[in-house]
């Protein structure tokens, strides 16, 4: 697992950005059931003539239980397999291999779902078709207002291409980072949602102008708590990793970043909740 930006090299981002283009090319007649998740939204969402985003290695797709019923032409179990992905022992994994710049690079696409509606809460996974996404706590947001976005690039086996899907808003994508900061020690959590508080258009405001127009739910206000906790203090967890992450060795400067990620997360704290 990626612990630092320098891990982030950019033959695997490259690599992960084409295979995010054939899913969504792939599994276009499923498109309104579908949103994009993790760690390749911030890329997506915002200017990155402005500021660069690390990208991903990886490709998070959420599936939705509730929309996705009737099998098409093909399931989607069907289309992924036709083209080459290729299943993992756990259900909801797939890698699909291919080569960038002569070098052979396999991506890791993992499918979501929510937690609302379908199995019970006993069962890790949902039921969509013949795929078993797993449930992410706060995923059910990602359906809610997601952004449609058109992507461009090279499909894996070459030729450029675009293609349409649906991406999840700035609210539930911050949540569902709170979360998985919360669920693991993973430093690239961290600095998603520092990029996103340094990075939204118009600033920390209209940040917090989003979170109010959101349709209400309990899964934002779980979700704040837990970015209070990892945020409590600009030596708690969350500005940490965000250092960590962006490999900063520089004490002066560790400070200031770690202070500056804290006072973020607390201003919108207090917008949202005093």
């Amino acid at each position: 697992m990626a612990t630092t930006k320098n891990e982030y090299d950019r033959l695997l981002v490259e690599a992960a950005h084409r295979v995010l283009l054939e899913v969504a090319r792939l599994l276009y007649d499923y498109r309104d059931g579908i949103v994009l998740v993790g760690g390749s939204v911030p890329g997506l969402l915002f200017d990155q003539d402005v500021s660069e985003h690390i990208g991903t290695i990886d490709v998070d797709v959420a599936l939705d239980q509730n929309t996705i019923q009737e099998v098409g032409y093909r399931s989607i179990m069907q289309l992924l397999s036709k083209r080459g992905y290729i299943q993992g022992d756990q259900p909801f994994i797939f890698y699909r291999t291919l080569q960038v710049d002569d070098q052979e690079i396999t991506v890791e696409v993992d499918f979501l779902a929510g937690e609302y509606g379908g199995t019970s809460k006993k069962h890790r996974t949902q039921i969509v078709q013949d795929m078993h996404p797993r449930k992410a706590r706060a995923c059910d947001l990602a359906f809610l207002n997601p952004i449609q976005i058109t992507i461009e690039g090279t499909l894996p086996e070459g030729g450029k291409d675009r293609a349409s899907i649906q991406v999840a808003s700035i609210v539930p994508f911050l949540i569902m980072k709170v979360q998985a900061l919360n669920s693991r020690l993973k430093e690239k959590d961290a600095y998603d949602i520092y990029y996103c508080l340094t990075n939204f258009p118009n600033g920390m405001d209209a940040l917090v102008e989003a979170f109010r127009t959101f349709p209400d739910h309990p899964l934002i206000y779980e979700g704040l708590a837990i970015l209070s906790e990892k945020f409590s203090a600009s030596d708690s967890v969350g500005p940490v990793f965000v250092t960590n992450f962006l490999d900063e060795n520089d004490p002066e400067t560790r400070a200031q970043i770690q202070r500056d990620a804290y006072e973020r997360v607390q201003y919108l704290l207090n917008s949202l909740l005093a």
